[in-house]
């Protein structure tokens, strides 16, 4: 089976027709993505030696919809594609992609099914601090970019009362107290305040129902962490909690890194706890995981820093939800590479990215706050001097649905993605 050169439809949805699938039934892949304003179902089949895309559905998602609907959009897409190739993608009585086994007529199922999924929403932080020019501020400028929607900040006063900050947490309802306040080198006095501060929370936050509890997170000075995390599981009965680094560092500055992590990391917990996505993990055989949409976009913008041999490379994926921002960049005396992610809301361009280099890497609809570059980025090592594209654009949006292949087949992805997702400077594939 020949294809010809991809290109992106008019109406987006719709790949090229093929007549028969079934000599790659055995070795195609299907791509899955589930977001909440969007599911992705992409077909992935060998074409002359090299991966290619030979067609994908989305189907959109109004705001209102949760995660089982989120979860019934992605069986649909497939269902189109289905359609579209008249092959068998579904099985109907398993509930879940249908897999190629030996015996089968070839173009019943796919080799390997991949899904990629967060139907998690941002988490809701509720945040106490000290001071607002203090460690407030230091703690505003931490959950920039995270995973999270701060809902509410508290700084306590004369006449602070522990029933009423329960209800202020009964009816905001934050997945997440956050608790801020204090250098690393503070005088006895100003830790003994900072305690204070989460005793106070504690107690209020203790007395909410057990199901309605936050999980607990300190990330103020870091020799107080362990005795608030030891007060906080003392009160509620060993609930959860995590300490961050200091968002205050010790110059002075502010500091996300640590606090971002953890808040992926409980973001991407909640996540697999819903139904929805325990159901779309089934649907995979053992040697496959189930990834976050965030893992995937990051992993295929490190893969293309590689191919491309850049010194660095800022990529964006514009959802209709979320705006992820991703730079990964080369650290010659290591053998890992610098990585740096953050989440806004679409259409911000907030302080934190003002040290980033330029977009050069889009996945979706290009936003008009990042300019597209005219000049082409720097080149490492011998290659130095091949010309290169300002940007590659891919106006789908699926590339991290294709990258959630890139655990078990990563030069897969870099070729459906040069050969059919990703356009130099918006024109032409970079295989062209």
């Amino acid at each position: 089976m020949t294809l010809s050169r991809l290109q992106p439809p008019a109406s987006p949805g719709h790949g090229p027709t093929a007549n028969s699938l079934a000599d790659f039934a055995p070795q195609s892949i299907l791509a899955l993505a589930a977001e909440p304003r969007r599911a992705a179902a992409v077909l992935i089949e060998p074409v002359e030696e090299i991966h290619r895309l030979v067609g994908w559905q989305t189907v959109e998602l109004s705001e209102q919809a949760g995660p089982n609907e989120s979860k019934a959009a992605l069986v649909g897409a497939i269902s189109r594609l289905e359609s579209q190739f008249s092959i068998a993608l579904w099985d109907v009585k398993k509930q879940r992609p249908r897999l190629h086994t030996p015996g089968e007529a070839a173009f019943d199922g796919v080799g390997q099914a991949f899904a990629v999924a967060d139907l998690q929403p941002p988490l809701r932080v509720w945040m106490a601090g000290l001071s607002g020019g203090g460690s407030l501020t230091a703690g505003e400028a931490a959950l920039a970019g995270a995973l999270c929607n701060p809902v509410a900040t508290y700084l306590p006063g004369p006449y602070q009362s522990t029933r009423a900050l329960t209800g202020e947490l009964q009816a905001l309802r934050p997945d997440v107290i956050l608790i801020v306040g204090g250098r690393e080198q503070i005088a006895p006095q100003s830790q003994e305040q900072v305690m204070a501060l989460s005793r106070l929370v504690i107690e209020a936050a203790a007395a909410l129902p057990e199901g309605n509890r936050p999980v607990f997170c300190f990330a103020g000075n870091s020799q107080l962490a362990g005795a608030a995390l030891a007060s906080w599981r003392q009160a509620t009965g060993g609930g959860e909690a995590a300490a961050a680094g200091n968002v205050f560092t010790a110059s002075g500055s502010y500091s996300a890194t640590a606090l971002h992590s953890v808040l992926e990391r409980l973001h991407w917990q909640r996540s697999l706890s819903l139904p929805a996505m325990q159901d779309i993990a089934g649907w995979l055989d053992q040697t496959v995981e189930l990834s976050s949409t965030h893992w995937a976009f990051a992993q295929a913008v490190r893969l293309w820093r590689r191919r491309q041999q850049l010194p660095a490379l800022h990529g964006l994926y514009a959802a209709e939800d979320r705006w992820l921002h991703v730079w990964t960049w080369e650290m010659p005396d290591q053998e890992r590479e610098g990585l740096r992610i953050n989440c806004v809301r679409p259409g911000e361009r907030p302080d934190i990215l003002a040290d980033w280099p330029p977009v050069r890497l889009v996945s979706g609809r290009w936003p008009a706050q990042w300019p597209r570059p005219s000049q082409p980025p720097p080149v490492l090592g011998p290659q130095g001097s091949k010309a290169l594209p300002a940007y590659w654009w891919d106006p789908l949006g699926l590339v991290p649905a294709v990258a959630g292949i890139g655990r078990n087949a990563p030069e897969a992805v870099l070729q459906v993605l040069t050969a059919d997702l990703l356009m130099e400077n918006g024109r032409e594939f970079a295989a062209a």
